[in-house]
């Protein structure tokens, strides 16, 4: 009965490795997450109602999974409720490739009217990043950099349109989210924006503007020439403690 403990993390470990094998829908490795956490706790109910004198170590042992997924699920909920963010969410940078994907025959890839409001009061950091180099430059950056990133594959390249198409894959679980990324010459200056969507679940737990807030940093912080104006810009990309205690 005592190796009854071990089961949510058998359970879960299985999920994990499945998602590491490119199980889909990442919700599935999800579920069974959850399923190993619930497991779990029914375990530790079982040894407090059957056992005399319980073990306290194998109670903590086999709840601890429930307890983690609970305060997961209680953060994630934290968030707003939105799974799509954008440097531009008035004129937000449109999928092309991500279209012809068969994971998204079936979804609306139009950007929301409801999250406008809301990715701006959540995130008001995030914004176009201008730059002062050329525009094919920056450009060759952007291409530079997305090929570097931990987790994403290109999945379309535009010269022309000057846009980046990727699938990012988030550790663990293997959440998959379309990412965009356009440069276009505004008012003389060079101007980098972005769009990050998730496939699944309508609460993102911020992951989306944390991938473009970093992005967008890496891009900045990457070029050895930029202008001590643009460092400002890097510094004051992500609003202070104080300043989100204050927004909150």
């Amino acid at each position: 009965m005592h190796f009854a403990a071990v089961l949510p993390y058998l359970i879960i470990g299985i999920g994990l490795t499945l998602g590491q094998m490119g199980w889909r829908p990442a919700m599935r490795v999800w579920g069974m997450c959850m399923i190993g956490a619930l497991s779990g706790l029914a375990v530790a109910i079982t040894f407090v109602s059957i056992e005399q004198t319980p073990s306290w170590y194998l109670i903590a042992l086999s709840s601890s999974p429930f307890v983690i997924v609970l305060i997961m699920v209680i953060r994630d909920l934290s968030y707003p409720a939105i799974n799509d963010v954008a440097t531009d969410v008035d004129s937000p940078v449109m999928f092309e490739a991500a279209l012809g994907v068969v994971e998204n025959a079936e979804r609306d890839m139009a950007y929301p009217e409801s999250f406008k409001s809301k990715v701006r009061k959540a995130y008001p950091f995030i914004q176009p990043l201008k730059m002062t180099e050329p525009a094919d430059q920056v450009f060759d950056r952007v291409v530079q950099s997305a090929n570097c990133q931990r987790g994403w594959r290109k999945i379309h390249q535009d010269r022309v349109r000057k846009t980046v198409e990727v699938e990012a894959t988030t550790p663990f679980l293997g959440f998959v989210d379309d990412v965009i990324i356009q440069v276009s010459e505004q008012g003389g200056m060079t101007r980098v924006d972005m769009r990050s969507k998730s496939r699944e679940g309508l609460v993102d737990a911020g992951k989306n503007a944390k991938r473009i807030e970093a992005f967008l940093t890496d891009l900045l912080r990457g070029n050895e020439r930029y202008r001590a104006d643009d460092q400002d810009k890097a510094a004051t990309l992500r609003p202070t403690s104080m300043q989100r205690g204050a927004m909150s």
